[in-house]
């Protein structure tokens, strides 16, 4: 199993599925359809990232500047927690989840939303705001995983690669997600492969 997939996965704790279920209106087994999709389509666009050194360097200078890993020790509050304390140090970390992902999905943004809506049962507002909050989350791993190793640019592509080729060896997973980003046009693309995928690595369910 890709290691990014992993450290992501732990952070989707039962009581996180249920903070983020509350903050969504959304059953916790919809949700989770929701995160299987989400999580691995986002992490297969950064690992993109290491096809262009320029983005690889700019995603470093991102990652050093502003996650450092430290958001992981506070999901309650960016998944929604009643704190409000809590919630105001965390508040612009998932203002900036949108910014992310027009970075890494580009113009597949949308298209990405969609997928995931309608693959899960979330409605396209409900999709758009659960992806907000995963982006800073895997953000977040991989900052921590920069700064613990002491990647540099070429480090970080380096293990990008790694993670991108770990997927692709998968049975079914580079090749849903190599289908999704590589397909030109505004037309659907069907994700409920993506989170059987995704079901089976973070909850261990086919």
């Amino acid at each position: 199993m890709s290691e990014l997939l992993e450290q992501v996965g732990r952070q989707m704790t039962p009581e996180r599925i249920s903070s983020l279920s509350r903050s969504l209106g959304a059953d916790e087994d919809t949700v989770r359809n929701a995160v299987s999709a989400a999580l691995p389509t986002l992490l297969g666009a950064v690992t993109r990232q290491a096809d262009d050194p320029s983005q690889t360097a700019q995603l470093h200078h991102a990652l050093e500047r502003d996650h450092d890993g430290s958001l992981l020790d506070h999901l309650s509050g960016l998944f929604g927690s009643d704190d409000a304390t809590q919630n105001a140090g965390v508040t612009s970390k998932t203002t900036a989840g949108g910014a992310i992902l027009d970075h890494i999905l580009g113009n597949k943004k949308e298209r990405v939303e969609h997928g995931v809506s309608a693959a899960s049962g979330l409605s396209m507002g409900q999709s758009t705001k659960l992806m907000m909050m995963l982006a800073p989350v895997l953000m977040g791993v991989l900052g921590q995983q920069r700064k613990s190793k002491g990647l540099s640019p070429d480090g970080l592509g380096e293990m990008l690669r790694q993670e991108k080729a770990s997927v692709q060896q998968s049975a079914d997973g580079g090749s849903m997600l190599g289908r999704m980003f590589d397909q030109d046009g505004d037309g659907d693309f069907d994700m409920i492969d993506v989170v059987k995928f995704g079901m089976g690595r973070f909850f261990g369910r086919k």
